[in-house]
């Protein structure tokens, strides 16, 4: 017998199967998720920090990389974990965490891993273009808790219930639980990428600010009152890079996209200079 179909173009039993399954496959690393945790506490020592980023080489060595790049040309060159921590600061030190926890997801599967290949490169985009619109906008606005490095990380997670998805629907193909096709995989994504990210950020206990992101990042009445700057740069830019993607760039967007809004409530007046300006964000 055939699957029940509903208003959605997923199959139910399909959708079930899915959404019910728990959170128990990484979609974060640890030393990712406990760094977050400890720098959002007002009780941390440097040292506990140093021994955590030494249980993970790769992020070790990407700190003393960005702690070294060109946007520190000029300073003394840094050798220690100690002193890439002080350059770097808290928030950076996360991101570059996140940053490469995502960027090793990979499949065996060849669709599933091309579509997390797509959808990193994604998240990287709108990380760097939301960052860049906070950067400006909080200096031109005079909005001092726009914190574009804090903007920059809910850009790189506001598609994390697709990677997570993305997980979940490998490892039911190679359990041989259910075999979806291109068509339905990209249904599934969207459909419940904001609901199973929203799972993803509750399981983590991540701060409030990045689930409450998530749930308007696709509502029509998006503003709250709260951190509605923050929510509308990573609108923006996702709204921006998903049809650069789709072959709209530039003036175009703003004829066939819904993003006067955003660029309304932002004082944005050309989406154009974005790219360029996020190419200076390393």
């Amino acid at each position: 017998m055939g699957e029940r179909m509903t208003n959605s173009a997923i199959p139910t039993l399909t959708k079930n199967i899915i959404t019910s399954q728990p959170v128990v496959i990484p979609v974060f690393h640890e030393v990712a998720v406990r760094l977050l945790h400890m720098m959002n506490s007002s009780f941390y020592e440097i040292e506990e920090v140093i021994t955590l980023v030494q249980k993970d080489p790769a992020l070790a060595s990407e700190m003393l990389r960005h702690a070294n790049s060109a946007f520190y040309s000029g300073k003394v060159p840094i050798t220690t974990i100690k002193d890439a921590i002080i350059r770097l600061g808290s928030q950076q030190i996360v991101n570059l965490a996140f940053t490469a926890s995502m960027s090793t997801s990979r499949s065996n599967n060849p669709a599933i891993s091309a579509y997390m290949k797509k959808l990193w490169l994604h998240c990287c985009a709108v990380a760097k273009t939301s960052s860049c619109l906070a950067l400006k906008i909080g200096s031109e606005k005079g909005i001092p808790d726009l914190n574009h490095d804090e903007v920059y990380l809910a850009g790189l997670l506001h598609d994390i219930g697709k990677l997570y998805l993305l997980k979940v629907i490998d490892r039911l193909m190679v359990s041989d639980i259910i075999h979806p096709g291109t068509s339905l995989i990209e249904e599934i994504l969207d459909e419940l990428n904001i609901q199973q990210g929203i799972k993803v950020m509750k399981h983590y206990n991540m701060p409030e600010i990045y689930s409450d992101l998530l749930d308007r990042l696709v509502k029509e009445q998006w503003q709250s009152g709260s951190n509605d700057y923050f929510v509308a740069a990573v609108r923006l830019a996702d709204k921006m890079h998903s049809r650069g993607e789709d072959g709209i760039a530039g003036a175009e967007l703003v004829e066939v996209d819904d993003i006067c809004d955003e660029m309304s409530f932002l004082g944005v007046e050309d989406v154009s200079y974005l790219q360029e300006l996020a190419k200076a964000i390393n």
